[in-house]
Formats: C-alpha cells, sequence, structure tokens
C-alpha cells in the first residue's frame, strides 16, 4: 500500500515533470520519443500509476534540463518509499550490447565536412554522458550514402558498382579527453550504401566503459571519394542533444552556396549557416543549434558556381 507520504513526493515529481514538459513546449508523445520511451508511460507517470526509476529520472533530466530539480523530486520519492540508494551497477562481462546507447546523451557534438582534392573528409566529435543505470560499453554509428536521392534506381545501379565498405573509408574512432583511448569497430550491418557499427568503448590493451554518471569525449572521423555522394550533409537526432555545430568547408574557388533546412526541427522556420573564411583558401560554413528533439533531421545542401565534384551525406547516429 501506498503510504501518504509516498504519494504526496510521487505527486512532486509528477508536478515538476508535467511543468518542465510544459516550458520546454513539449507534448507527452514528443517528450517519450526524447526520452526513448512509449508516450502511454509518461501519462502514467504523470497520473500516479507508475513510480518514476532512477533511469526514467535522469532521462527526463538530460531532456528537460531542469537543472537537477527532476533528480531532486525523485530522490525524494525514493526515500518516501523506503527504497536504498542506488548502487554503480558492474557487469561481469564485457561483451557489447546495442541496447545500452539508448542511456546515452549528446551533451555537444562538433561535425566538419571538409572537401579538397577529389576527397570528402569527415570528423564527428561528441561530448557524451551515461544517464543510465549500467555502464555503458559501446556506441552505435552508421554511414549512408545516397548520391542521387531524387533518382533511387541510379543511385542503386551507383552503389551495385562501387559498393561502400568500411575498408575504404580508413575510419577511426577514439575515446576519451587528454589522452584519447583508440576505440575497436565492429561492423554490424552493411550493404552497397551504408555501413552500420558499433564503437567499442575498449581495445586489445584496454577497457574503458561509460559507468554511470560518467562522460566522456567520442571522436571519429573517415574520407570517401567525392564521386559517391551527394551535395548534402545530414543529421539524423537518434539521441538527446543538447547542442548540435555543423560546418561544411569548401574551397572559396568553387563559389558554394549553402543553404539549410529542416525535415523535422520543431519551432524552426527558415534558418541559415553563417559563412566565415577559413585555412588554405576555404569557406566554412557553419549551423549551431541548441535543445534538438530526437528524431529531428538538420540538413544542409550546397550547389558549386563552378563545376565541381558532388559532394556526399552523412546520416551517422
Amino acid at each position: 500500500m501506498t503510504s501518504q507520504l509516498e504519494l504526496a513526493a510521487r505527486t512532486a515529481f509528477a508536478q515538476v515533470l508535467t511543468a518542465w514538459r510544459t516550458r520546454r513546449g513539449l507534448s507527452k508523445k514528443q517528450l517519450a520519443a526524447s526520452m526513448g520511451y512509449h508516450p502511454s508511460y509518461i501519462s502514467h507517470v504523470e497520473s500516479l500509476r507508475h513510480h518514476p526509476t532512477l533511469e526514467f529520472a535522469c532521462r527526463a533530466e538530460a531532456v528537460l534540463a531542469s537543472g537537477g530539480e527532476i533528480i531532486a523530486r525523485y530522490e525524494q520519492c525514493r526515500q518516501a518509499a523506503g527504497e536504498p540508494a542506488p548502487a554503480t551497477a558492474v557487469r561481469n562481462d564485457y561483451e557489447p550490447s546495442p541496447m545500452l546507447p539508448a542511456t546515452l546523451v549528446i551533451e555537444e557534438e562538433n561535425a566538419t565536412l571538409t572537401y579538397a582534392d577529389g576527397w570528402y573528409a569527415c570528423r564527428v566529435e561528441r561530448v557524451v554522458r551515461n544517464v543510465g543505470d549500467r555502464p555503458v560499453t559501446c556506441y552505435p554509428v552508421r554511414v549512408d550514402v545516397d548520391r542521387f536521392p531524387d533518382e533511387p534506381g541510379v543511385s542503386r545501379r551507383l552503389y551495385a558498382e562501387s559498393p561502400l565498405q568500411l575498408s575504404d573509408l580508413d575510419f577511426g574512432a577514439e575515446a576519451g579527453w587528454d589522452r584519447p583511448e583508440p576505440m575497436e569497430v565492429r561492423v554490424t550491418r552493411s550493404s552497397d550504401a551504408y555501413v552500420k557499427m558499433i564503437l567499442v568503448f575498449g581495445n586489445a590493451r584496454a577497457r574503458f566503459p561509460l559507468y554511470p554518471g560518467e562522460r566522456t569525449r567520442v571522436t571519429y572521423a573517415y574520407r570517401v571519394p567525392a564521386s559517391l555522394w551527394g551535395q548534402w550533409f545530414q543529421r539524423d537526432i537518434r539521441f538527446p542533444t543538447r547542442a548540435l555545430t555543423m560546418s561544411v568547408r569548401l574551397p572559396a574557388s568553387l563559389g558554394a552556396e549553402v543553404s539549410a533546412e529542416s525535415l523535422s526541427y520543431a519551432g524552426i522556420k527558415g534558418f541559415s549557416p553563417t559563412e566565415s573564411p577559413g585555412e588554405n583558401g576555404t569557406v566554412v560554413y557553419t549551423l549551431r543549434l541548441r535543445e534538438l528533439l530526437l528524431t529531428s533531421q538538420i540538413r544542409l545542401r550546397w550547389r558549386f558556381a563552378e563545376r565541381a565534384p558532388t559532394g556526399w551525406t552523412d546520416l551517422a547516429a
């Protein structure tokens, strides 16, 4: 039976959750999508039918950024229910599980694309935090190409003749701050036009899982020939993302015209990248966004005034 003290604590938690959800302009369905829950679960918590868990509170805090108020209310619920303080869970095995990264939040992402000498080079840096209650041992990434998005048949023929392969990308990944460690790369699925992989928080020398509450920087980079990519650079938001910076670096001599568009970014109706001079005769086009909703899709597109090879698309998570 639920005590009056526990009921009061759960009511206070629900009120704070609802208040911050409303302040952020999110429906229950939108909040659920950003947290990785079914929409009905948010309703159950707000109507007191479900007791909030630590993982639920951490994910809600990561998305709503309440300044710790949601976590504080959860602690009151835990204490009122007489539950022990959560202990840091440590797994005895180290087999990477693709389900665990659902507890990750991207606090900051910087994705840069550079064109030079017939190649596009991509570098992605993400500050990630584990808001769950178990260690995270891997991080999923997907590289997806489509040179002719408006002509799928032409694209299929192109990649059937020149399939995308990890060995051709010169792909590398690392994790850490001052002295980052190389990450093991494992392909989980591939086709002619995409490669799915997981980046393991470990290598032949060491294992370094991301424990609950910890954050780290994950960096990966690769390059592809310009002949295999379309003239667009896209981010699909698959984890709660607090800040995103996308940059495209192109030779000034090509006279590029770069625009930005959102396929599903709530609250944005027309936004454009800034333009600044770069090194070695390049121009850098930069787009900065904050507090993106899960499933948002942000795209930079360009065209050249001078004849030049087509660009590319990155749908990596």
